[in-house]
């Protein structure tokens, strides 16, 4: 009968010394790539208890287009009135962001996930532009002329180009989102999916030679040369994710 008892006691704290040992913080680690709207990254993550995960990482996106985006603008100088086209010749986007992330698994090793976390960088985008024949034009008017596009007002270089950097949201950036899949995987490799939101906060442009920009002048100028962005998508920028993951230990 003791030895029963001894045997069903040495069993007991057994089983409390692994339970405890599952819920040591930084117990499980694992590394992985992934990909998404806000590029290509690398994280690592470890295990703060069954319930909570953390990640660490890095992503990176770049864009560049060179396809010409054509718009027509007004001319105007001492009484003359005409219009003339203008045209972006080159944009780039860049996206370099730090991120730290923490997933709550509701159930203990489930596989969906509520994520809250930041990302850290600035995102950017800019271009460059010509007007046509603003050498012609500033020569036939003697000077050269004032440029409007709906009521922003554009003064070229001597050769009719122009420059613009468009700042894309804060610095820093909350995340939410929702996840499917495991951050530390319980086998050696864990594919994970998720979809949330960025607040990136307000825009701004700065250029040499643009100015008296109203609030809604990116909505009218997006629509004008055809290009899919708003001023909503860039102040709540939509997050779908895809890792891949290696479990360390």
């Amino acid at each position: 009968m003791r030895r029963k008892f001894y045997c069903s006691l040495i069993i007991y704290v057994i089983a409390i010394f692994n339970l405890k040992a599952q819920n040591v913080p930084f117990e499980s680690w694992a590394a992985g790539i992934n990909a998404g709207l806000y590029g290509i990254g690398i994280q690592g993550a470890t295990s703060l208890s069954p319930n909570f995960k953390i990640r660490i990482g890095y992503d990176y996106f770049k864009f560049i287009n060179n396809d010409t985006k054509e718009f027509d603008v007004n001319v105007e100088y001492s009484g003359y009135k005409g219009s003339t086209q203008a045209e972006l010749t080159e944009t780039d986007i860049v996206f370099p962001n730090l991120k730290t992330l923490v997933d709550y698994y509701p159930v203990d090793y489930g596989i969906f996930c509520i994520t809250a976390g930041f990302y850290i960088g600035e995102n950017r985008a800019s271009t460059n532009g010509l007007v046509k024949d603003y050498r012609v034009l500033a020569e036939f008017l003697g000077e050269n002329p004032v440029l409007i596009y709906e009521d922003i007002i554009i003064t070229p270089y001597s050769d009719g180009r122009f420059e613009g950097r468009l700042k894309v949201g804060n610095l820093f950036k909350p995340y939410l989102g929702i996840g499917l899949g495991r951050t530390i995987p319980r086998n050696k490799v864990g594919f994970k999916f998720e979809l949330g939101l960025v607040y990136q906060g307000k825009y701004s442009l700065t250029s040499p030679n643009i100015d008296n920009l109203d609030d809604d002048w990116l909505n009218r100028f997006s629509e004008d040369i055809n290009l899919n962005i708003s001023e909503e998508i860039l102040n709540w920028w939509p997050m779908v994710n895809l890792s891949l993951t290696y479990r360390i230990r």
